[in-house]
């Protein structure tokens, strides 16, 4: 008897997975199949198509061959492994039709009706299997010749996620222009809900031009898909686009998409077109935003410091107590706040994380500082102030540059704030000693050292606690870059002694800076004598043992010294060369001078 061949295409393969496991699949010996149930109208057509290469060897075995052909339904796990087969599952019962008969017999089930069931089916999720069953039912079984129903249904079923494939889909509309099928517009709105799982812009664009040459418009459904494949696809800005046309068109976008697009764009750092998405959304759609996006929104902008969003979502769902967050967006959103100069926001998180009972930290009344600094509320930010102390906190002067940086901004700010917290002292509360140190902070940087000697005088009137060190050593620093103060410097350091104010390491360098603008500079060596003696053993800020001058302080002294030919300047660069602090320069320099001395006999160098 002649031996039956078969064209064996991809449809086919979908329609029998079981032919992949044959010996040979070039021909079926085993039993004829009548030419009516035969996928191909033509004998004489070739649908051996292998579409990939094999994956370990130039040598195919007929099983390795039959798994590199276009299987039609997608029979492959996924877009990055196109040659495995997968077999239908074995739990999946072997009657999966509808059938009018009582009996149940599915020979007997009109074709119509499997027609509708086969639709159904294809709006059915994870009906894959389903499907390619039913298809292959229609064509060997029934006798069906290949038709655009079948056709549809396959492509419908690559929508699978698991299964599906867009190279799949890319054969069947092959071999539906060979077979002659033409497609409709079902047809192509099944291929775009494919992409949108399985994305290839090549076959997208491809499909919207032919759409377009036979005049077929999207449906709302279609145009859903088409959005979310450029999402896949990360074309945001043509995605975008889409979405705008949709919209102008006053097509109905679904929630979804959104919350997908969403989500998309904030993972591709694309902030602002995320928060200008949320607006319109907000203003056409707002019952549809779901909390968690929502809180994955806050979450990304505070994150990134994205002030315009953070504020839009702050405003409409953290204040009105629709959502509460975390401690970590609290402090992102504060740190945002004093940044941009929003007071507002920067006090509604202090107010969440309070309510909490949670510990408040000195970052947290720095950043709320700063933002009503920013909007040059002195008051306020004096208040921050006296809050911290009745809580316990001491600020510094790390807290109060803020307040540092705005008061130099004018020369008469510095007296402003000094009335600001008088009216405040007399209002009842307790001036902090760091309110007033940036205040003489202020006033020496703008020159008026007589004027922050004058406030010092009178401190006493409003802070209880008097000055500290810190206090003295910005006064100082007033005084050391005034010419003749050496009287107020002296004035200063009786001060310290009679409150009882220790010194430290910058007090006595400062107090070695103001004796060098004298005549009469020997209490500048006294000063740095006692220095040495009561840091001895004391870390310094670099980490060294014992307490010297600052190397600009150290230069400063051995110049005044060869200026005066001073002997005693050799001393201290071999104390500053031992420190490895030594100017190459500066000792050369020196050497020269007191080198010129030692030759004039009538010139001594002080003792």
């Amino acid at each position: 008897m002649p031996v039956t061949r078969i064209p064996i295409d991809g449809l086919w393969r979908c329609l029998c997975p079981a032919i992949n496991s044959i010996p040979s699949a070039r021909s079926i010996t085993s039993r004829a199949i009548p030419r009516k149930s035969r996928l191909s109208r033509s004998d004489s057509k070739a649908y051996l198509r292998p579409r990939t290469q094999p994956l370990h060897s130039s040598a195919r075995t007929s099983a390795q061959w039959g798994e590199g052909w276009a299987s039609t339904a997608g029979l492959t796990a996924s877009n990055t492994d196109k040659s495995r087969t997968i077999p239908p599952r074995k739990d999946e019962p072997k009657e999966i039709f509808i059938s009018d008969n009582p009996r149940g017999n599915v020979e007997e089930t009109p074709i119509q009706r499997l027609h509708q069931h086969l639709r159904l089916l294809c709006t059915e999720i994870g009906a894959y299997h389903k499907i390619t069953k039913q298809v292959e039912h229609l064509i060997r079984e029934r006798g069906e010749q290949p038709a655009l129903i079948h056709y549809n249904a396959l492509v419908r079923a690559n929508a699978d996620a698991e299964f599906g494939s867009a190279e799949v889909v890319r054969d069947l509309l092959v071999e539906m222009k060979q077979e002659g099928i033409v497609a409709d517009s079902e047809f192509y709105h099944g291929v775009l809900q494919v992409l949108a799982i399985h994305p290839d812009y090549l076959l997208r664009d491809q499909i919207m031009q032919e759409m377009k040459e036979r005049w077929f418009g999207l449906s709302p459904e279609g145009w859903h898909h088409l959005v979310v494949g450029l999402i896949r696809d990360r074309q945001y800005e043509v995605a975008m686009d889409k979405l705008e046309q949709m919209q102008s068109d006053e097509i109905v976008v679904q929630p979804w998409l959104y919350d997908i697009f969403t989500f998309q764009l904030c993972e591709a750092e694309e902030l602002d077109e995320a928060f200008k998405l949320l607006q319109h959304r907000y203003d056409n759609q707002r019952s549809g935003i779901l909390p968690s996006v929502w809180y994955y929104l806050l979450d990304k902008f505070s994150n990134a410091f994205h002030y315009e969003g953070t504020k839009f979502v702050w405003r409409r769902k953290v204040d009105t107590s629709d959502m509460m967050p975390s401690d970590g967006m609290c402090l992102s959103t504060l740190n945002l706040a004093a940044r941009h100069c929003d007071p507002q926001l920067a006090t509604s998180c202090i107010r969440i994380l309070s309510n909490r009972q949670s510990v408040l930290s000195p970052y947290h009344y720095e950043a709320l500082l700063t933002a009503y600094v920013g909007v040059q509320d002195l008051r306020t930010a004096f208040r921050i102030l006296t809050i911290m102390t009745r809580a316990g906190l001491i600020p510094d002067v790390s807290t109060t540059r803020p307040i540092f940086l705005y008061l130099t901004s004018h020369p008469t700010l510095p007296l402003d704030a000094w009335g600001l917290l008088t009216s405040l002292h007399e209002a009842g509360h307790e001036i902090p000693i760091a309110a007033i140190n940036v205040i003489l902070e202020s006033l020496n940087v703008l020159g008026e050292v007589d004027e922050a000697i004058r406030i010092y005088k009178q401190l006493h009137n409003i802070c209880k606690g008097g000055p500290n060190t810190e206090t003295f050593n910005i006064l100082l620093q007033g005084v050391s870059k005034s010419r003749n103060k050496k009287d107020l410097a002296m004035f200063l350091a009786a001060e310290m002694a009679a409150l009882g104010v220790k010194a430290d390491r910058l007090t006595y360098d400062r107090l070695i800076l103001s004796c060098l603008q004298a005549e009469d500079y020997e209490d500048a060596f006294r000063y740095l004598e006692e220095m040495i003696v009561v840091g001895q053993g004391k870390e310094t800020e670099d980490g060294k043992k014992g307490w010297w001058m600052r190397i600009g302080t150290a230069q400063q002294l051995v110049r005044r010294c060869v200026a005066a030919k001073d002997e005693r300047a050799r001393a201290l660069l071999d104390e500053m060369t031992e420190k490895g602090i030594a100017n190459h320069k500066l000792r050369t320099w020196a050497e020269e001078q007191l080198g010129q001395v030692m030759r004039e006999p009538a010139n001594r160098a002080v003792p």
